[in-house]
């Protein structure tokens, strides 16, 4: 029995004794039933106690030595009973498993129709089965006492139970091997008496042989025959496994294999396994060839995915074995020119899914990829020819790199972290907790710049009449006044440059600063959504750093190439470009149209929720020092930005 089994039984037996304590009337009362009330509500379904006689597992009468209450659902038993029945045999509609347990339900009938009751152990009574399926050689005894002498012993056999001793199905401490005494019948020596485990009480049924394979090393090659199933009150059904090696018990059925005739098609590289179990060993890689089948199993938990279920049982040149097609090089994997830069140790696996590891290592280096394939997860996978052969892996978007087209990247950006600040829409205002934190106002959202601030990590201060935010981490911030349209942006504590804003800024009774939903988007460079009943802000925070920046080109325009690797779980990969940072180049003290500006472009997929962009930003220059200054954005707010000499030599 269960530790959750016992753990019910003892509550509901606590249930029973509490609240259907008898008193002497009922003790000594003729009458078999005594109608209560019920106060319990109504439930649509019957719950754990399943098993019927039928099934063989459960008895088909009970004898009840007690006054016992019964209950209309024995989801009741928190209440009232609805009557009892007095010492009698029942009619077992159905019962909970095991049935012997301390406590136990028990669906009956009654000439009142079918009642719930819960019955000790100890107020039952229970004929045992009329015949038992011998598995073992069995000791047979004239009396119920292996002290005295043994008349003989039986082979594995049914046989006719003609008696057992008092309480035969009660185990000491749950266990239900513990031993118990049945006399049977014999032909020969009329009633004896055999001392068996509970567990192997029960009735052994001929199956129409079927092939499966088990996961179970006592198997020879995983492989047997199921000829017969043991069904018992008081364990597991058992099923009779016939294998090579000789007959085993099972508590489980295998994978089922069945005969085929067809032809397979491999497409591309297969692995050819031993056993139908991916980690299993592998007998050899198949290049794409048409192989002829002789079994399948069709559903098949072992080592593939729910996708995949089916194994093919082949002969192949490379001898016999088994193939799964998820255990194989993709069909829609693409051929791939580009080369990539690992900073960390790569695991290599043999297929692009999954956990099946090649046990073996990439280390830190350019790596040229033969092929690529994306997964329906969003994953890229790269496959290369390694020291162990062809081998798949996945970047890490932290650190490695896509290496461009014939250019190293100047600057690297890549996610960071998440900040999140979200208020509630109370009518026409915004709350958080019991703070107002925005309003409407002309159709339009004003939201508290403290409030933002708080969440987004911005310090305030304040002098002169301006109110400055600036977030350390990062270096950026901005400076905006009371009653002025104009807002100035910082990086690192400097200004960088006058903005203009949608609305003035509204200073509040005890001086709060309220700004217009689109002046705090680009202020903040906050992306806004209306989720359910509220209004969140998420503000992307991006780790930039300047790789390799050239002193000098030999050419008339300065190319700058940026790798960026971003999160799609907020911004999915085919947002409006402008959703994400901008690249700017421009040359210091001339005017701003003659700036270069330039978008992310989408590269590839790395992994769920990361995604590989790239930026080209083209700078034409003078011949002789350029002074220039390179800066990346999400609207106002500056992510990044530095100022380098540049020499163009002819």
């Amino acid at each position: 029995m269960s530790w959750k089994k016992a753990a019910i039984a003892t509550v509901v037996g606590m249930q029973v004794i509490m609240t259907c304590t008898f008193d002497a009337s009922a003790e000594g009362a003729t009458v078999v039933w005594k109608p209560i009330p019920s106060v319990q509500p109504e439930f649509q379904h019957e719950m754990f106690p399943s098993e019927v006689p039928e099934s063989g597992r459960v008895p088909s009468v009970i004898r009840l030595l007690n006054n016992i209450p019964f209950y209309d659902k024995y989801e009741d038993s928190g209440g009232p009973p609805q009557g009892y029945l007095a010492p009698q045999e029942v009619q077992v509609v159905k019962a909970g498993m095991p049935w012997s347990d301390t406590y136990n339900w028990w669906k009956v009938s009654t000439w009142l129709g079918d009642k719930w009751i819960n019955v000790p152990s100890n107020a039952l009574d229970v004929t045992p089965p009329k015949q038992v399926s011998l598995l073992d050689n069995t000791r047979m005894y004239a009396n119920p006492n292996t002290n005295s002498p043994s008349t003989g012993s039986l082979a594995p056999q049914d046989v006719e139970v003609v008696a057992a001793t008092k309480r035969w199905f009660v185990a000491d401490n749950f266990d239900d091997g513990a031993m118990t005494w049945l006399q049977i019948h014999t032909t020969w020596l009329g009633d004896q008496w055999i001392r068996i485990p509970l567990n192997r009480i029960g009735t052994l049924h001929s199956l129409v042989p079927e092939k499966d394979y088990f996961m179970n090393e006592s198997i020879p090659e995983g492989v047997g025959q199921i000829t017969a199933e043991f069904i018992s009150p008081f364990s597991s059904t058992g099923y009779r496994v016939e294998t090579v090696g000789g007959v085993q018990w099972m508590f489980y059925r295998g994978a089922k294999i069945e005969e085929s005739q067809e032809s397979l098609e491999l497409d591309t590289r297969t692995t050819l396994f031993a056993q139908p179990y991916s980690y299993g060993k592998e007998v050899a890689i198949l290049q794409p060839q048409n192989v002829q089948v002789f079994e399948r199993i069709n559903n098949n938990p072992y080592g593939n995915s729910a996708d995949e279920p089916i194994w093919y049982h082949v002969h192949t040149s490379a001898g016999d074995g088994w193939v799964n097609k998820q255990f194989a090089d993709p069909i829609a994997a693409k051929p791939t020119d580009v080369a990539i830069e690992l900073k960390s140790n790569a695991q290599l696996m043999n297929y692009p899914s999954g956990n099946w590891y090649k046990y073996a290592q990439a280390s830190p280096q350019i790596i040229h990829p033969i092929r690529y394939w994306d997964d329906t997860l969003g994953n890229r996978w790269y496959q290369i020819d390694s020291y162990v052969g062809l081998v798949w892996l996945k970047l890490n978007p932290y650190s490695d790199h896509i290496v461009g087209e014939g250019f190293d990247p100047a600057i690297d950006m890549s996610f960071y972290t998440l900040y999140y600040n979200s208020a509630k829409i109370d009518g026409e205002e915004l709350k958080f907790q019991d703070r107002k934190v925005g309003y409407i106002r002309d159709n339009t959202w004003y939201v508290s710049i403290p409030f933002l601030s708080e969440g987004f990590r911005y310090d305030k201060s304040e002098s002169g009449g301006w109110t400055t935010f600036q977030n350390s981490k990062f270096g950026n911030g901005f400076r905006i006044q009371t009653g002025s349209l104009q807002a100035t942006t910082l990086w690192n504590g400097k200004e960088v440059q006058q903005v203009s804003l949608t609305a003035v800024p509204q200073i509040s009774s005890n001086g709060e600063i309220f700004l217009n939903e689109a002046d705090v988007r680009n202020l903040f460079g906050s992306l806004i959504a209306k989720v359910d009943n509220s209004l969140t802000f998420t503000l992307q925070a991006y780790n930039v750093t300047a790789l390799a920046i050239p002193a000098s080109v030999d050419s008339e325009q300065l190319v700058l190439h940026v790798d960026f690797r971003d999160s799609t779980q907020q911004l999915p990969v085919n947002a409006s470009p402008e959703l994400r940072p901008k690249l700017t180049v421009e040359e210091i003290g001339a005017p701003p149209a003659e700036a270069v500006q330039t978008y992310s472009k989408w590269i590839a997929p790395i992994q769920w929720g990361m995604a590989f962009f790239q930026y080209q930003a083209a700078k034409p220059l003078k011949i002789g020092q350029n002074q220039l200054r390179a800066r990346l954005e999400i609207s106002d707010r500056i992510l990044w930005q530095q100022e380098f000499t540049i020499l163009r030599t002819k």
